[in-house]
């Protein structure tokens, strides 16, 4: 039978009873009120009497808790489901306004969890293990998915189950537990100043609303989603300038604008016709699936006469190495080309450091090859 102690200096009551193991403890209830304390005692007790029994699963537990909390303070524990708890998540990362894109892709990962956790998605947060989230991983990478892919899911993931642990409903987060595995980017293939030319006369024969996007992609390096959506509010034609938030990334870049940039944009503006976005048409259409804004480029880039470079990807996907991203990597390696700073590439395109800018840095041959002749030959030694 559990009772109570006071230790003659501390003002709160200490539970004596016998643990799982049949050893006698003592552990402080943190009470000064001997009615609570006792009840704490009690059900300390009664939890290892069953524990020893192993009569008590882990839901059993959480209920056990509540209960618990509900006889000493009135108030029970509210721990939300898996999938009630992920989808309010999902809601709340789309309320904040995040990019079109982003949500999509936190919405697949987050039905696909849900699809593999099956009816286990109704068990509480608190009931989620690294071992769930390892199978999870596991089941994706056996249906052909590239590491990479998997990565981006399991760090969506963590970003979820991050919030829970700051909000309290979980002690831990378990996909940090979980060892990532190892993913090798495929190279993308830029377009060069000649075949961004066939994609705008392609365009122009396909959607106009298309050179306008193609334009501020090349010119500003700006991804398909911002550049899709990108406001008149963002262009400034007096002061020559672009200004937006990126959406992948929330980091505010500003961009002179180009000359042929801002012919166009000069010559599409109307003030009577004008909408918030620059090209309206695109911009109500997401990024994925098949008739969205991804597809649609390559489809142009065929149009345009031009070859995709599709190959076979890390999973079982085929991988094009020329996407609308490539339009990134052609305005970053044709600054690096023209002599611009990296410093300075880098304020335009948002990237995080160097080392990533880098990866968008592809040299001409003939600046390197000028650059090792100026190495002297042995006998001018």
């Amino acid at each position: 039978m559990a009772s109570l102690w006071k230790h003659p200096n501390s003002p709160y009551w200490t539970a004596c009873f016998t643990n799982s193991l049949g050893r006698q403890v003592k552990r402080s209830t943190k009470q000064r009120n001997a009615k609570l304390a006792r009840k704490i005692a009690e059900a300390w007790e009664e939890a290892e009497v069953k524990g020893r029994a192993r009569q008590m699963t882990t839901i059993q537990i959480q209920k056990f808790a509540s209960d618990l909390a509900e006889r000493v303070v009135g108030d029970t524990i509210e721990v939300p489901t898996v999938e009630k708890y992920l989808n309010d998540w999902l809601a709340a990362k789309e309320a904040k306004d995040s990019s079109a894109g982003t949500i999509e892709r936190y919405g697949n990962t987050i039905r696909l969890f849900i699809d593999y956790l099956g009816e286990f998605a109704k068990a509480q947060m608190t009931s989620i293990a690294p071992k769930h989230i390892d199978g999870f991983m596991t089941h994706r990478l056996k249906e052909g998915r590239a590491p990479k892919t998997v990565v981006v899911d399991i760090k969506t993931l963590r970003t979820a189950f991050n919030r829970a642990f700051r909000y309290g409903i979980i002690l831990n987060n378990p996909v940090n537990a979980v060892e990532l595995p190892e993913s090798d980017s495929m190279e993308r293939e830029l377009f060069t100043h000649k075949e961004v030319g066939d994609l705008l006369a392609a365009a122009n024969k396909w959607d106009r609303e298309w050179v306008t996007v193609i334009l501020l992609g090349y010119y500003t390096g700006a991804r398909l989603g911002d550049c899709a959506r990108m406001k008149w509010d963002n262009v400034n034609l007096k002061e020559h300038g672009i200004t937006f938030v990126q959406g992948k990334t929330g980091k505010r870049v500003n961009i002179p604008t180009h000359i042929e940039l801002e012919e166009h944009l000069g010559t599409i503006y109307n003030d009577e016709a004008l909408t918030d976005f620059i090209s309206p048409g695109l911009a109500a259409r997401t990024s994925g699936g098949k008739h969205g804004l991804s597809e649609s480029f390559k489809r142009l880039v065929v149009r345009a006469g031009l070859d995709t470079m599709t190959v076979k990807g890390k999973g079982s996907h085929q991988f094009s190495k020329r996407t609308f991203h490539s339009l990134r990597y052609s305005f970053n390696s044709a600054l690096a080309n023209a002599g611009v700073s990296q410093e300075i590439r880098v304020k335009f395109t948002g990237h995080s450091s160097n080392a990533m800018n880098d990866r968008y840095t592809k040299l001409d041959r003939k600046p390197l090859g000028d650059a090792i002749e100026k190495l002297p030959k042995l006998d001018e030694s």
